[in-house]
């Protein structure tokens, strides 16, 4: 299908072509004998219901002709499901596949395991929650599971986006298609997708019966089907529609150094290195105030350079785990307090801050090198600690030097404990190895 002046142009065949499919029941068969099959035009040469149809059918609403309401008659006949498969767009799954497509797409993972492993969301969970355990035979309108899931205003965000990714994980499945009904019991309006479990429709020994294979073999099998069935197909272009995140092609990118890798993380309007010096001292006291977690975290993946799977190991906690906690770096840099600090610059913020009164007057600039008389915040502490160290003499980073030659040195000082004196003791030796 493509878009011209906001005109769907559709890409099949002439009603006359010998090849073309003209009813619901010869694409139900097409789709069995293929295996799968995407709804829509791709970048896999006849690898969709939309180039073997009659153009000049769609979206005429006669369900004999139309390949639009055709996925209504086929997924109701219970031989295949229907979902957002490839590449988070639509298309169909024959009995015969949905094994091969489970296995993979799951990772050999039941939702519930997927869940305590940290692999899922809450949201996921949310509306999982209303297809297992009791549930398990539910069919729901997708809009009953908006409601019930708890994504209404005010709510849980971004449902659509959460719903496509458990179908394409395949933990849900469409199998038919309503309308709403009126308090009089008559039916309007468009058919809404009828979403339950592959287990509902097919059983659960069906959907499980390559779990005893290694995911890649499942996925080898897709490969070698859509290489059978459509020889114009590359490995490339069927990875962008068939695999899932870790396994599909990437782009190239041109790795960043540190800390311009974590500012297009912060910012990606803005050429990592069109930042000053003094935005750059910024933004080492910006993330001295996350927490320690995320300043570990934010160390490791953009200094070190570690993967999330790496970090996790360090970490004890799932890729999916370090991943949010990768986020939440960035939106908590992001605070417009916090960002005030590399937005404005090291040497404006320290004269609007409220720390201010313990300092003594700045009059120098910060050059690349944290030097024996900068104030010791450059290193990345906390404003407020920073503040209460500052008003027991402790400002510079000579100051600090000295004093952490003493074990005891924190002792005293208001909201410095242990802990955040360990810290501040590693930081000063990572800025300040002499």
């Amino acid at each position: 299908m493509i878009v011209e002046n906001d005109t769907w142009i559709m890409q099949g065949l002439s009603a006359k072509d010998p090849d073309c499919i003209l009813t619901a029941e010869d694409m139900e068969a097409y789709i069995i004998k293929v295996g799968f099959l995407p709804l829509f035009a791709n970048d896999i040469p006849d690898f969709s219901v939309e180039e073997h149809t009659a153009s000049e059918n769609w979206w005429s609403g006669d369900p004999e002709k139309d390949p639009w309401e055709w996925r209504i008659t086929i997924t109701g006949r219970g031989n295949v499901v229907y979902g957002k498969f490839f590449d988070s767009k639509a298309g169909f799954i024959s009995r015969a596949w949905l094994p091969a497509f489970a296995n993979y797409r799951r990772d050999g993972y039941d939702f519930d395991a997927r869940w305590d492993d940290e692999l899922a969301s809450i949201r996921q969970k949310k509306i999982m929650d209303l297809f297992t355990g009791a549930n398990e035979d539910n069919e729901l309108l997708s809009p009953e599971i908006k409601v019930q899931a708890g994504f209404t205003k005010g709510g849980e965000k971004n449902f659509e986006g959460t719903l496509t990714r458990l179908e394409m994980m395949t933990y849900l499945v469409c199998r038919d298609f309503q309308q709403k009904v009126n308090k009089k019991g008559e039916s309007y309006g468009w058919h809404i997708a009828v979403l339950c479990t592959p287990e509902h429709v097919f059983g659960g020994e069906l959907v499980s019966a390559e779990y005893s294979r290694d995911p890649k073999e499942s996925l080898e099998s897709i490969l070698h089907q859509i290489k059978n069935e459509f020889p114009a197909s590359d490995d490339e272009r069927i990875m962008k529609m068939i695999g899932i995140a870790q396994d599909r092609p990437k782009k190239k990118k041109t790795d960043l150094p540190y800390p311009q890798n974590l500012l297009r993380a912060v910012d990606k309007d803005t050429d990592p290195f069109s930042w000053t010096q003094d935005q750059i001292n910024g933004l080492y006291v910006a993330l001295g105030q996350l927490r320690p977690k995320l300043q570990r975290v934010a160390r490791m993946k953009y200094v070190e350079g570690l993967s999330n799977e790496a970090i996790g190991l360090k970490m004890n906690r799932s890729a999916g785990t370090v991943s949010s906690y990768v986020r939440k770096v960035s939106e908590r840099l992001r605070d417009p307090l916090t960002a005030n600090w590399y937005l404005r610059g090291y040497k404006a913020n320290l004269t609007a801050c409220a720390a201010g009164r313990h300092w003594p007057e700045i009059s120098y600039v910060p050059g690349d090198e944290i030097s024996s008389g900068d104030l010791c915040i450059r290193i990345g502490l906390k404003v407020k600690h920073f503040e209460a160290m500052a008003g027991r003499g402790i400002v510079t980073i000579d100051d600090l030097s000295r004093a952490v030659q003493n074990p005891d040195w924190y002792r005293g000082i208001t909201g410095v404990g242990k802990m955040t004196a360990d810290d501040t003791v590693n930081k000063l030796r990572q800025f300040w190895p002499a």
